[in-house]
């Protein structure tokens, strides 16, 4: 059955904690439904029932079609989502109970949980996986990059700081990123692997693009610029294909990859390594 494209429903966000648990899913579900446009409201730190009471007057003051999508741990809270005044999506709820009647063990329902430091070893590895990877972004600090769990390589603009950047906030990895110029490694007949890279290995992962994709990119940075220009980008596409196939640097293309998708693939090349 065909149904009739809403193009702006009002999505409100409710959390107890920050709210990106609730606004990582309801943006998923929502990339399944073209032509539709939603309206957010992330509303974090909802921890009485007075302020869940808010919510539910602003949604149904407000524009409709409206949804909630709550990530509440307080079961009391989650109770009180049957009042809502529009639909809701709780998150928590029924996998929650799922869950207990699996472990046979009763949730403790700590507001928060999901991004808080919880376990303390693990966000202090984050914390300074991300202070690694500042200090090795775009070739800097090259001396010790025996240091890093995996050092991205790739032209410029190809994505290779937030990747790295998301890497280390996700995952605690020490990502460095080094950028490829195609003067830097020509030099003779074989591509010439720089002097920082050699040694490392199966850290090393390349990204590629397309060269239309890079002068898109690189227009909007440096508008009309040599650096810009397609000739130029080309050059530089076929340059570091090269130097990956000859080197035999595993790599992908990541022409229409998001970031947290080329972080999963490059993750994917790092368990792919022998001995990993």
């Amino acid at each position: 059955m065909t149904e009739a494209v809403v193009t702006c429903p009002q999505v409100y966000l409710v959390s107890d904690g920050t709210g990106i648990t609730a606004e990582t899913l309801a943006r998923s579900l929502f990339t399944q439904f073209t032509g539709v446009d939603p309206a957010w409201h992330r509303l974090p730190f909802v921890q009485t029932p007075g302020r869940l009471a808010g919510v539910f007057a602003r949604a149904a003051a407000g524009p409709q079609p409206a949804l909630v999508v709550a990530t509440l741990a307080n079961a009391d809270l989650r109770a009180d989502l049957r009042h809502s005044p529009v639909p809701v999506i709780d998150v928590f709820g029924e996998q929650v109970e799922r869950l207990e009647n699996l472990l046979g063990v009763t949730a403790q329902s700590v507001s928060g949980r999901a991004h808080g430091m919880g376990d303390v070893t693990r966000y202090d590895r984050r914390i300074e996986a991300l202070n690694y990877t500042l200090a090795h972004d775009d070739g800097l600090a090259i001396q010790d990059l025996s240091v890093a769990d995996v050092v991205l390589l790739g032209a410029s603009r190809s994505g290779k700081t937030p990747t790295s950047l998301y890497l280390a906030m996700n995952y605690g990895l020490f990502a460095a990123n080094y950028p490829l110029v195609p003067e830097d490694l020509r030099q003779g007949d074989i591509p010439h692997m720089p002097e920082g890279l050699r040694g490392l290995g199966g850290r090393l992962v390349g990204l590629t693009i397309t060269p239309q994709r890079l002068a898109q990119i690189r227009e909007g940075r440096r508008p009309d610029s040599r650096y810009a220009s397609l000739a130029q980008c080309r050059a530089e596409c076929v340059a570091i294909q090269e130097f990956f196939d000859i080197w035999r640097i595993p790599h992908l293309d990541v022409t229409e990859l998001s970031i947290e998708e080329i972080a999963t693939r490059v993750r994917d090349c790092m368990d792919a390594r022998p001995g990993a």
